[in-house]
């Protein structure tokens, strides 16, 4: 797909992954590519705070002005979206209403996109129920189809092999029940080539940016 929508609930991880693949997206021959911060939801590790990375790295960042925290619709998204010049990343708010512009965005619905529903089950209140509810509001405040479930089972940098296996491990049969199709497992980069061989799934490396310290 040529556009990505990165959803989930706040501290799943969706904005590093998110800044992650403009990065890569940006380092490869291809359309331009164009990074939409739609998180007005939470004041703190929203991926505005590495948009001079990003703009350093070519990709071409938006965000909508802010006013009290309303979500905003950057200018120009749905332009970007039915561009085949250009390739879209949104990064969405953490909560149904931070969801709601995607659904007033007709452009997505006629865009080549995909969405990806980020779940870190050491999140707190990542118990089935509540992984249940939040899905379903989220994904009926967007009006999408059902999204491919990116697995990121991490305690930020403290995270060991053991952690990403055991959460990736609870999540599995958790999907099944919830009838939501795995689209692949993130990890920190220097956890990659150990997780590989163990997992039955398309795996990425994700560098953390968000704090300040890229890792490498």
């Amino acid at each position: 797909m040529r556009n990505a929508v990165f959803l989930g609930p706040s501290g799943g991880g969706k904005s590093e992954i998110s800044i992650n693949m403009a990065l890569r997206a940006a380092a490869e021959d291809g359309p331009a590519v164009h990074f939409f911060d739609m998180d007005q939801t939470k004041p703190l590790f929203r991926s505005r705070a590495c948009r001079d990375l990003l703009e350093r790295s070519g990709v071409v960042f938006h965000s909508g002005a802010e006013f009290l925290d309303s979500p905003v619709i950057p200018d120009g998204v749905a332009d970007f979206l039915r561009d085949p010049a250009c390739r879209c990343i949104l990064d969405v708010g953490g909560n149904p209403a931070g969801a709601r512009p995607l659904g007033r965005l007709a452009a997505l619905r006629e865009a080549d996109a995909a969405a990806f529903y980020v779940i870190n089950v050491y999140r707190p209140f990542s118990d089935e129920q509540s992984l249940r509810e939040d899905m379903e509001r989220i994904v009926a405040s967007a009006r999408i189809p059902a999204p491919c479930v990116v697995s990121n089972p991490n305690l930020g940098r403290e995270t060991t092999l053991d952690d990403v296996l055991e959460g990736h491990r609870r999540l599995l049969p958790l999907l099944e029940r919830l009838d939501a199709p795995l689209d692949r497992l993130c990890v920190r980069l220097p956890l990659l080539e150990s997780v590989r061989p163990l997992v039955d799934c398309p795996v990425a490396g994700i560098a953390l940016h968000l704090d300040g310290r890229e890792v490498k």
